[in-house]
């Protein structure tokens, strides 16, 4: 655990080092903050809808950038063969990378503390039950997103390959809610449950079904689990 939270900390020292880090929240805080004013003050709509599924599209593109260059970058600065040089696991790495994506997210999603302020304060009738949910369902969605884009950096050294492969997959379970109408009705159970819209749309109706909870739980598994391989297969080789 502890070599864990030493890759953690290092991407993190790494990532808050550079520029880009701040462009990268400044840009997200901003449009998200565009988007939470403008039902506020025009529609006086006191809700955090608006933040909700406006993160949810910007989810789709801020994670791969952030998740390209977590292992691509070692392979092009040739750090990672001093990596298994150390006494360090795939695994170990692996969940150190997938870590320090989810938790920069995390940092881009904390500043909308204020947006929930402002509607404690102001709101009518907030359903802090929903709310919760709504939190719960950007976590668990970038946790998804994080273990993805990890599975795409694994494949190549390149990082805009790794951008593309992850936002196509992440971009397929996002939009497979909206295409099943064109797919036979006999794998339409089985779409619908993979389809990371559907399972979101049931979160956000402020119930934490366990079903929901499973099928976040082992995307992210399998996609880590599925990077352990491909890394132990290009350690071996």
């Amino acid at each position: 655990m502890n070599k864990i939270l030493l890759i953690l900390r290092n991407e993190l020292m790494q990532f808050f080092t550079g520029l880009s880090a701040y462009i990268f929240f400044i840009v997200f805080i901003a449009i998200n903050s565009w988007f939470f004013a403008m039902p506020l003050f025009i529609n006086n709509n006191a809700n955090l809808n608006s933040f909700f599924m406006t993160s949810q599209l910007l989810l789709i593109i801020f994670i791969p950038v952030i998740t390209m260059n977590l292992l691509p970058k070692e392979r092009q600065l040739g750090t990672i063969e001093i990596l298994h040089t150390i006494p360090l696991k795939i695994y170990q790495i692996i969940f150190g990378k997938f870590l320090a994506g989810l938790v920069i997210i995390i940092f881009a999603i904390l500043p909308s503390i204020i947006y929930l302020i402002t509607i404690a304060n102001i709101g009518i009738n907030v359903d802090y039950g929903i709310i919760f949910c709504g939190y719960l369902s950007l976590i668990l969605t970038s946790a998804v997103y994080c273990a993805i884009g990890i599975f795409s950096g694994s494949f190549s050294p390149n990082q805009i390959i790794s951008f593309i492969i992850s936002f196509i997959i992440i971009l397929f379970f996002y939009l497979l809610d909206n295409i099943m109408i064109f797919l036979p009705a006999s794998i339409t159970t089985f779409l619908q449950y993979i389809s990371i819209t559907w399972q979101n749309s049931n979160l956000i109706k402020g119930v934490v079904d366990s079903r929901v909870l499973v099928y976040f739980i082992s995307l992210i598994f399998v996609f880590l689990w599925f990077s352990m391989i491909i890394m132990n297969r290009k350690r071996s080789d």
